[in-house]
């Protein structure tokens, strides 16, 4: 693989056109009837890459759809062809994408970002990578944070004090539930491993030691029906007591980045 990509990456115009031409032929028809969506002027600029595109994909041909949409957006003296770190994995990627229209059209995005000549520089080649280990919840949160500012959330963690112990012995049971972009992914429960996730992409971070003034927040969370449900359980078991602690996140400069390239 890493032979064909070499090769690829050292193609001439001429090499190029005669790949093209090998797209008419009857084995890659349908590749063609794929590519014959676009507009002339995005063939061109992609079809130093379709050699990597499988024939009758489906995730392909959506995501072809979808870029044509979000192209014809731009001047056309504005496309250019992709480079080639970004346009060759975030191809190869798409096969992975069947079932998820969201972890597509984050690709679809990154490829038209890399196609127009005033975001393309700021398309990072890690960006195809992290797409790949984000869940489609995941996805949607990120979708739910606005691009070009920075916002503090709440979070809040739930620890479990033994009853009686003045110093407040014990252990965290919940870290880092927030009640962010909770409307809008299905998997509810599984929103503190995703804050962690995003965190660890380092997409938001949670500073040391910082929280809201306002603890309004902080109330809302503890209100949380699922929050809620956990406590309740807990507090069925009388060697615990119940504390808090106070955090928040914010969107890194990295994930601004990411999100106005990917998201938007």
């Amino acid at each position: 693989m890493e032979k064909v990509n070499e090769v690829l990456a050292k193609q001439s115009e001429a090499v190029l056109s005669e790949a093209y031409k090998d797209l008419l032929k009857p084995s890659t028809q349908p590749m063609g009837q794929i590519l014959s969506y676009l507009p002339r002027t995005i063939r061109l600029a992609l079809n130093r890459w379709e050699k990597w595109i499988i024939n009758g994909e489906e995730s392909i041909e959506l995501t072809a759809n979808l870029l044509k949409e979000k192209l014809q957006e731009i001047p056309e003296e504005k496309i250019c062809e992709p480079e080639p770190y970004v346009a060759i994995p975030a191809i190869q990627q798409l096969s992975y994408c069947e079932n998820s229209n969201i972890l597509r059209e984050l690709y679809a995005n990154l490829l038209a970002s890399s196609m127009n000549l005033d975001t393309k520089w700021s398309v990072h080649p890690s960006f195809v990578d992290i797409i790949k280990q984000l869940t489609p919840d995941e996805a949607k949160l990120l979708k739910n944070l606005p691009p070009n500012i920075i916002i503090n959330h709440p979070l809040i963690n739930v620890r479990l004090i033994y009853k009686g112990d003045s110093e407040k012995t014990g252990f965290t049971h919940i870290a880092n539930f927030t009640t962010f972009g909770l409307n809008s992914i299905e998997n509810k429960g599984q929103i503190c491993a995703y804050i962690e996730n995003l965190v660890r992409l380092k997409l938001i971070e949670i500073p040391f030691g910082r929280v809201l003034s306002n603890k309004i927040h902080y109330d809302e969370l503890k209100e949380n029906p699922i929050l809620k449900k956990s406590i309740d359980e807990i507090l069925l078991k009388s060697k615990y007591d119940i504390d808090y602690e106070y955090h928040l996140f914010h969107i890194t400069n990295f994930g601004i980045n990411f999100v106005s390239t990917c998201c938007m």
